[in-house]
């Protein structure tokens, strides 16, 4: 995080920030036009939207070495859109995440506070944070909303049942989190210990 800290300083760049994956109407989808085009000079980038494809499935094996089974668990989702403090669900590798975690079995209440009169086939979105957290066994940003980032991790604990909290872009700081007794895993950086 500190390496991509440093390389996010210069002015133009600043893209790169690992979470569940790439999405939106462009970069998720326009690289693959240049792969079906001329697919012999473009491994690189086939392998890159590859690699940011299977983010989503990541992002779902480590959730499963959180909890055990995903079978019953009850998982409060944090933020649908396809980046920060927008509404824009295009795309989305967060909607994927959900997805697949209730593939598995698992029962997951996701809140985007951006777009709260969206509706997705098969997903449980809430309109309240309240609501996502009442009952969960877990909590789990997915995206980088400021407002989720401001969390009072203290608050937080009180609204939930269980204690594990899996952050897949960075946006909590660890001490304060695990302070309140949570366990925390952060994309990248830590495994629980299971």
């Amino acid at each position: 995080w500190e390496a991509i800290s440093l390389a996010n300083l210069h002015p133009r760049v600043e893209i790169l920030k690992p979470g569940p994956g790439v999405g939106g109407h462009c970069i998720s989808v326009d690289p693959w036009f240049l792969v079906e085009a001329a697919p012999e000079i473009t491994p690189f980038i086939r392998t890159a939207r590859e690699v940011n494809d299977s983010q989503p499935k990541f992002v779902v094996d480590l959730v499963e070495r959180a909890l055990g089974s995903l079978a019953g668990k009850k998982i409060a989702a944090l933020g649908l859109a396809y980046k920060p403090n927008v509404d824009d669900l295009r795309e989305s590798p967060a909607v994927e995440v959900v997805r697949l975690l209730q593939s598995a079995g698992a029962s997951v209440k996701a809140y985007e506070p951006f777009a709260l009169s969206a509706t997705l086939p098969n997903i449980n979105a809430v309109s309240t944070l309240e609501e996502a957290l009442e009952n969960a066994d877990a909590i789990l940003l997915l995206v980088a909303h400021s407002q989720f980032k401001a969390f009072d991790a203290q608050e937080i604990v009180k609204m939930m049942s269980g204690h594990i909290a899996i952050d897949t872009v960075n946006g909590w700081d660890a001490e304060a989190w695990e302070e309140a007794g949570f366990e925390l895993a952060r994309l990248g950086v830590s495994e629980f210990k299971v």
